[in-house]
């Protein structure tokens, strides 16, 4: 009698975003205690400094849209990419950035572009309105080694034609195992703009 594999779901996310790069490098001098700023605001800035990040090419052509008024054409369908090393994947990073898993039946995640997937802001989050579901796990991804981090993904080419559109760690980083199935659940890919 053979063993019966049964698939373990691998709940991920939530995600923590990145600041932008010029707003990190502000971040020293707000932490020291000569600055000023009350300890409890310097605690809330290193979270409010976490809410968001998005990769350089959208980054300049969301700047295009509010001042310049030239048009975006969203991109569908998106990809959620996963990559195993912290540290992998930044502002300048692209479809073919080294880190990101392989094998074990692993492909990024095809998320058609529409309010279904991602429904209107209501509040100031934009959340997945459906689970996003990566294949099962048919070897240990990333070398039974935590996945560390996320990607969308403007393809699905695994090359520098596929724009990295948003990027962030995951809040707890997990390992996906031979017969896994790793999703991010219903509002768990939650990104703020402030």
């Amino acid at each position: 009698m053979s063993d019966i594999l049964v698939p373990r779901p691998v709940i991920l996310g939530p995600i923590d975003w990145h600041a932008a790069p010029a707003l990190e490098t502000l971040l020293p001098e707000l932490r020291d205690p000569l600055c000023g700023l009350p300890k409890s605001y310097q605690k809330v800035l290193d979270i409010l400094l976490m809410a968001g990040s998005i990769a350089d090419d959208l980054e300049g052509k969301l700047k295009n849209v509010v001042l310049g008024a030239v048009a975006y054409t969203s991109v569908t369908p998106t990809f959620a990419g996963l990559w195993g090393t912290a540290s992998s994947i930044g502002d300048a990073s692209h479809g073919g950035t080294a880190g990101e898993v392989s094998g074990g039946s692993y492909d990024r995640v095809s998320i058609t572009n529409n309010t279904t997937n991602w429904p209107s802001v209501t509040t100031t989050d934009k959340l997945n309105g459906v689970a996003i579901t990566f294949p099962t796990a048919t070897a240990n991804w990333n070398s039974a080694a935590n996945i560390n981090q996320v990607g969308m993904l403007t393809g699905n080419a695994k090359t520098s034609a596929d724009l990295m559109m948003l990027w962030g760690d995951l809040t707890v980083p997990k390992p996906v195992l031979n017969g896994d199935i790793a999703q991010f659940a219903i509002n768990a890919f939650v990104w703020s703009l402030d």
